[in-house]
């Protein structure tokens, strides 16, 4: 490599560097014509405070940018906000004049209580501006923020919008509404519903009375008693839920797909392992190229893809339909109408006593299943280019149809359910289950 491709390389690299730090707010530094960009000093903080008595609008803004924002709602009928400046100058002297300058704006009319700052008559800015506010716990509030932490407690109706920056917020007596990246969100106790939108970053959720509603991208979701629907729209997130009493939908791809106790799934993966253990009504899984792990779904179940191994375990539902491909599936105690399509890859299945029929179609796939002890089903096996193994005390018809292999049996009980097991290129073995 020639010199100058190095020392392009290195260029590079460093500004890479630059760049993210200063995109997440932990680079202090200005750009204008006149110095570039001011990048040391020392931090001189300087504090004032004021309080407002009533009457109040319903609503209280506030619009900062590079600092916290704290709010918090008490039974107090008074506003108080303590305004903190962070600055950075070479000595004291300079700081105290920028102090004097910075000044905290308050705008009141019959709809909102608003706060801002004069930051934006600063040409070269390299300060923070920090407030913590407590307020009557029945104002909804509002806050613009960027590169610091915004945390809200024991407010009412909520919108949060805090571009790289960490949000916290909890005893929500109302909605939730938020918006940031690069910085995680938590939140917990929202009364009513809930929209979220975050990417790179996690977010934790714990005891959401209302819908939520989540749009992510390149993280991690943590979800817990979240009583109504869920709705996450992600991609490249790995998500994990439990004790969700509505309706889930969840979209993702290339990450792990958890969920505990939850009420009727839809899940849309992309490469994402799917563990599902307790769920009610229906499950629908359309995923590609992972594993699929169930346990105690009472309801429908439907997966469909390609290059999915499933892997299920006490599945009690009217239907469950199976679609897959290169992959391995085994299903045990599972009762319902049953119909299974695979290629490329082989089935174990151990029924409990049938209520519904199975039906499994194969291709270049061998199938193994466990006869429930004692019972009479009327079944057809048959199978192209394999063998069939009859393990069951039972009279056995057996034939041959174009040099397709069949057995048959039990074909008298014509009130039971019935199975039919059909493939090619793959053996198919039948023999009773052992008591434990």
């Amino acid at each position: 490599m020639k010199a100058k491709e190095i020392i392009f390389l290195i260029l590079i690299i460093v500004a890479g560097v630059f760049f993210y730090y200063a995109q997440t707010g932990k680079l202090h530094w200005e750009w204008n014509f006149d110095d570039h960009f001011y990048l040391s000093g020392e931090e001189y903080t300087f504090d004032e405070s004021q309080v407002f008595e009533p009457p109040f609008p319903p609503l209280l803004k506030i619009v900062n940018a590079h600092g916290n924002v704290e709010i918090q709602g008490t039974d107090e009928q008074r506003i108080t906000i303590a305004f903190q400046k962070k600055i950075w100058r070479k000595n004291e002297e300079e700081a105290k004049k920028v102090s004097k300058e910075l000044k905290l704006r308050i705008n009141k009319d019959d709809r909102q209580f608003f706060i801002s700052t004069n930051r934006d008559e600063f040409r070269r800015k390299n300060f923070e501006t920090n407030f913590k506010i407590t307020l009557p716990k029945n104002m909804d509030i509002e806050v613009e923020n960027s590169y610091g932490l915004v945390n809200v407690f024991k407010v009412k109706n909520t919108t949060l919008n805090n571009r790289h920056g960490k949000i916290t917020a909890s005893e929500i007596d109302g909605s939730l509404i938020l918006q940031n990246s690069y910085e995680n969100v938590e939140i917990e106790n929202v009364l009513l519903d809930c929209q979220i939108e975050n990417k790179h970053a996690n977010i934790i959720a714990n005891s959401i009375n209302g819908k939520l509603r989540i749009d992510h991208r390149y993280g991690k979701i943590h979800l817990e008693n979240i009583s109504q629907d869920v709705t996450i729209d992600g991609a490249h997130t790995e998500v994990f839920g439990q004790k969700i009493g509505g309706a889930v939908e969840v979209k993702s791809s290339y990450e792990k797909i958890t969920l505990f106790d939850v009420g009727p799934t839809k899940i849309y993966g992309h490469h994402s392992a799917v563990e599902v253990d307790g769920a009610k009504e229906f499950l629908e899984i359309r995923d590609s190229y992972e594993k699929i792990r169930l346990n105690n779904i009472q309801g429908n179940l439907t997966i469909d893809g390609k290059s999915l191994g499933v892997f299920g375990k006490k599945i009690v539902g009217k239907e469950i339909s199976i679609f897959s491909s290169y992959q391995n599936i085994e299903l045990a105690e599972f009762s319902g109408k049953t119909d299974i399509t695979l290629s490329h890859g082989d089935v174990v299945l151990e029924p409990s006593p049938l209520t519904h029929p199975i039906s499994f179609n194969g291709r270049y796939s061998s199938i193994k299943l466990y006869w429930p002890r004692g019972e009479r089903y009327p079944i057809e096996a048959r199978t192209k280019g394999g063998e069939i193994t009859w393990k069951v005390s039972a009279e056995l018809a057996t034939e041959e149809e174009n040099e397709v292999s069949v057995i048959k049996a039990f074909l008298q009980e014509k009130e039971k359910p019935s199975i039919f097991l059909s493939t090619v290129y793959g053996d198919i073995r039948i023999e009773e289950l052992l008591e434990e």
